[in-house]
C-alpha cells in the first residue's frame, strides 16, 4: 500500500502539506523526541507532529506559515489538523522530556 495522509479534522491540506507530514513522520522515526517544529529551508511552513497515544496511525498536527501582509508586515498563521497516515508503520508516541529547553545550557561554564 503506498504511503498516504487522510484528514480527519481540520481544514484544507494540500497535496505538498500531506508530503511533508509523511516526511516529518519518518524523520522522527529516529528521534528520541517529537517536540519539534520541522520545515524544508526556504519554505514559509513548518509542521509539528505528535503521535496520539491511544490510536496508532492518527497525528496531531500542527503548521504555521510565515507571511508578509499586504502593508509588508510580518506575519504568522498556525492550523491544527488531525490525520491519519496509512500505509506505514506507526511512530511510537515518545513521552516529552520534563523541560526540553533544559538541554541547551548543558556543559557551558558559568
Amino acid at each position: 500500500m503506498k504511503p498516504s495522509i487522510s484528514k480527519i479534522t481540520g481544514g484544507h491540506l494540500t497535496a505538498r502539506d500531506k508530503r511533508n507530514i509523511l516526511d516529518c513522520i519518518e524523520y522522527l522515526r529516529g528521534q528520541d523526541h517529537h517536540n519539534a517544529w520541522l520545515g524544508y529551508k526556504g519554505s514559509p511552513k513548518r509542521y509539528c507532529v505528535t503521535p496520539d497515544s491511544e490510536n496508532p496511525n492518527i497525528y496531531e498536527v500542527r503548521i504555521l506559515e510565515n507571511y508578509t501582509s499586504d502593508w509588508g508586515e510580518k506575519r504568522q498563521r498556525e492550523w491544527k489538523f488531525t490525520v491519519e497516515a496509512k500505509g506505514i508503520d506507526p511512530l511510537q508516541p515518545v513521552p516529552p522530556k520534563a523541560d526540553p529547553q533544559a538541554d541547551l545550557f548543558e556543559g557551558m561554564s558559568a
